[in-house]
């Protein structure tokens, strides 16, 4: 599911504290703008999909992002 490999990757490589639920955004989480820009590039090379830095941004909330990222074709690896 896209949502938990969101999390977990804000959690393990991010080390984003705190509890990441989908209605939470990146400005809930306490992300700035630069950790976010980071997190896009992240998604882009483990996702292989292009990321907009206009389609996230500090308002967009992981259940969104992930939904973004289902409908631009992502697919994780098992």
């Amino acid at each position: 599911m896209m949502y938990d490999y969101l999390r977990n990757l804000l959690e393990e490589t991010f080390r984003v504290s705190g509890e990441i639920t989908p209605d939470k955004t990146f400005e809930d989480l306490d992300l700035d703008s630069l950790t976010t820009a980071e997190i896009c590039a992240a998604l882009e090379t483990d996702l292989k999909v292009t990321i907009d830095d206009e389609e996230v941004h500090q308002q967009t909330t992981m259940g969104a992002l992930a939904d973004l990222l289902h409908h631009k074709g992502a697919v994780l690896s098992r």
